[in-house]
């Protein structure tokens, strides 16, 4: 008897392990492929479908800065084609030393939606490179991989800006996904001397923590296991670990001051984040904005005067003079 119910128990265990981890494996290829994976059979540049589903073509026309601008491109440690685009500010308002920001979308998006942020540092004497992050846009690559992979590529633009422009002094401004992209390089070793700031705007703590929260909201799942098969998955498709997406880590080990921006009313990105980034960073300076009534990614919209004058005040010193140790 005591075997029969010994052998039930153990049919019952491997029984729920095998469904448990079959609905694991079908929900991680499903956010791996509806979350990550860009293109379609009929436009290869369309973004990950949760993106497209959102924001439907007509809504992702930007109109481009009116300024002189060239084609930029370079090859990933990996071997992907990125492309982006380098805007000279007008004759008359050129900066010395030769002032520079690097603008990073977010998820889903193009350097088109880097154009309005883009637009400001040109009108304040900048020159500005607008990158397609990988898997967007002109660049090559299948999968996002929310920072991880995109923050290496945002320094090798560094890098080649700090080549062809020796007097150069380099900010880096990303947004959502692009904070997140932003903040993972300032914790980087192989950062250029000429990138002397960082600017984050509603950037995550960390992929996982974030993801986490939307699994257990809105699929109504525990985070444990869901979020371990997720990751399992992400290895095995997109090449990269969800827990390395960690911006929390990064800012820990920052090389260039960080300035953290806010929407209050930011209901994708919770705002709290903003204060658990700011504490952990071990940045040699450090600042916090939160914009009233501002949602996700709308910050430079709704407090536009306010959100680019602290941006200035915040970066002069490290534009005009390199501070950094």
């Amino acid at each position: 008897m005591k075997k029969i119910i010994l052998t039930v128990i153990l049919t019952a265990v491997l029984v729920t392990c095998t469904i448990v981890t079959g609905i694991g494996y079908l929900f991680g290829n499903y956010f791996v492929h509806f979350g990550l994976e860009r293109g379609t059979k009929d436009n290869p540049k369309e973004p990950p479908r949760a993106y497209a589903l959102l924001m439907p073509p007509e809504a992702r026309e930007f109109a481009k800065p009116d300024y002189p601008s060239e084609p930029w491109d370079l090859t990933s440690t990996d071997g992907l084609h990125l492309a982006a685009t380098h805007f000279s500010p007008k004759e008359g308002r050129m900066q010395e030393p030769e002032r520079w920001a690097i603008v990073v979308h977010g998820y889903g998006c193009t350097q088109q939606n880097s154009y309005y942020i883009a637009e400001h540092y040109l009108h304040m004497g900048y020159h500005v490179l607008t990158p397609d992050l990988r898997a967007a846009g002109d660049s090559e690559g299948r999968y996002l991989t929310l920072g991880v992979r995109e923050s290496e590529d945002i320094v090798l633009w560094a890098r080649k800006i700090a080549r062809e422009r020796p007097h150069a002094k380099i900010l880096m401004h990303g947004v959502s996904m692009g904070a997140a992209t932003v903040m993972l390089a300032a914790g980087r070793d192989d950062l250029p001397r000429e990138l002397v700031a960082c600017v984050e705007d509603c950037g995550y703590t960390s992929a996982y923590d974030l993801l986490a929260l939307q699994v257990e909201e809105s699929f109504g799942l525990p985070a444990f296991p869901a979020m371990n098969l997720l990751d399992w998955r992400c290895v095995r498709l997109a090449k990269f670990r969800i827990k390395d997406a960690a911006p929390i880590e990064a800012v820990r080990h920052a090389h260039v001051p960080i300035l953290f921006i806010h929407g209050e009313k930011d209901t994708l990105v919770p705002n709290y984040m903003m204060d658990l980034l700011y504490d952990a960073a071990n940045a040699p300076q450090k600042a916090t904005l939160l914009i009233p009534g501002a949602n996700h990614a709308a910050s430079s919209q709704v407090g536009k005067k306010l959100y680019f004058k602290t941006i200035r005040d915040f970066v002069r010193p490290y534009m005009d003079k390199d501070e950094r140790k």
